[in-house]
């Protein structure tokens, strides 16, 4: 293929010839990924020189679900990734061309622990993204940090729009789309069906992970230890796969996939409340709207601590004087600064337990 320095086999016939086509005004330098959804490429316009993705992504099934890529270029917004190109390929593929962005939210969750306020701020530029979206009737239904897009200002870009679907006027939901188990919300599984609130659940999970709650990746860590021995009995690597699936699915179900106690002790409880609602097991029962979630924040964050993880120690950030937890000896002590200055141990906070510390701390500012 004249110009195209990837190896493309595997891939369709019908996404070959457009590549070739593409390759005109693109020069493509590596496939990041293919799989059952969908392939992505990499390469440089050779006219502007800047750098580009082009998404292959699979749609079929009935058309009216499917978000038109070339209405969806049209979308305009801060917070999602600009479709430059987009076309029908057949009744099966479409593709996209959008700029290249190498970061992704998974990237800094693993290097980076945001501050209570910074995951709030995050989660609201997600939200205005999702409202735009939910403007155009479009539903992503893959919201999760690795499709979440990191911009050279540090601004969250929603991306990744391979299970976007358009929902049709006189519908109230559309089938799910069946990619990332863990981001399911729970009305998607028995009832086939994600609404305006499936986006918004799934923004919900992102903030408990942003605040640091713990969601691992890892299949096997949400498995009892009865599950695991009745999984290693099974007699197929499917087998097992299918049992953890439904494990998890249960999880979701029954709304015990977030374990709010893993949350720091420095999240306050106006953010646990904002979780619940925003993940809870009856859509009926979360916000609204992706505009009302974000409203909800914006109301909330002036009586949000701004406490966040510095150099591995805790510390609430104030205008006159700072505090940050320290460990010694399996205990705690707090040391102060005041207007930037040297930090000073406090000896008038003597909490038996890190809860106890932060609510004294906080008291204090």
């Amino acid at each position: 293929m004249t110009g195209i320095l990837i190896d493309t086999v595997g891939a369709p016939q019908r996404i070959k010839d457009q590549l070739r086509i593409l390759s005109k005004d693109i020069i493509f330098t590596r496939e990041v990924s293919k799989g059952a959804n969908g392939y992505l490429f990499f390469g440089e316009n050779r006219i502007l020189n800047n750098e580009v993705a082009v998404k292959f992504y699979y749609w079929g099934g009935n058309a009216k679900f499917h978000a038109e890529p070339s209405t969806l270029a049209l979308i305009e917004a801060p917070n999602i990734l600009p479709v430059k190109s987009a076309g029908l390929l057949d009744g099966e593929w479409a593709y996209f061309v959008t700029p290249r962005l190498d970061g992704d939210l998974d990237d800094l969750l693993e290097r980076t622990e945001h501050s209570n306020l910074r995951a709030v701020e995050r989660t609201r530029q997600i939200l205005s993204g999702v409202v735009h979206l939910h403007q155009r009737r479009y539903l992503h239904r893959d919201l999760k940090p690795s499709n979440i897009y990191v911009g050279d200002d540090g601004r969250s870009i929603i991306g990744d729009f391979g299970s976007i679907k358009y929902m049709p006027e006189d519908l109230d939901s559309i089938p799910a789309s069946s990619h990332a188990l863990l981001y399911r919300p729970p009305e998607s599984f028995e009832a086939d069906s994600y609404g305006f609130a499936g986006d918004l659940y799934q923004c919900g999970l992102i903030l408990y992970q942003l605040l640091g709650g713990y969601l691992p990746y890892e299949e096997m860590a949400w498995l009892t230890q009865k599950q695991r021995r009745e999984h290693d009995k099974l007699p197929s690597r499917a087998d097992q796969a299918i049992f953890i699936d439904s494990c998890i699915k249960k999880k979701i179900q029954s709304g015990k996939i977030l374990d709010l106690s893993t949350l720091p002790a420095w999240v306050p409880d106006n953010l646990k409340r904002t979780i619940r609602k925003a993940t809870h097991v009856d859509p009926a029962k979360r916000f609204e709207s992706a505009s009302a979630f974000y409203t909800h924040l914006n109301n909330i964050k002036s009586n949000i601590p701004d406490w966040s993880v510095i150099d591995g120690f805790p510390v609430l950030t104030a205008s006159v004087t700072s505090y940050r937890i320290c460990g010694a000896d399996g205990g705690y002590y707090v040391q102060k600064s005041r207007s930037g200055g040297d930090w000073r141990r406090d000896n008038s906070i003597v909490g038996v337990d890190l809860e106890d510390i932060v609510c004294e701390i906080e008291g204090k500012v």
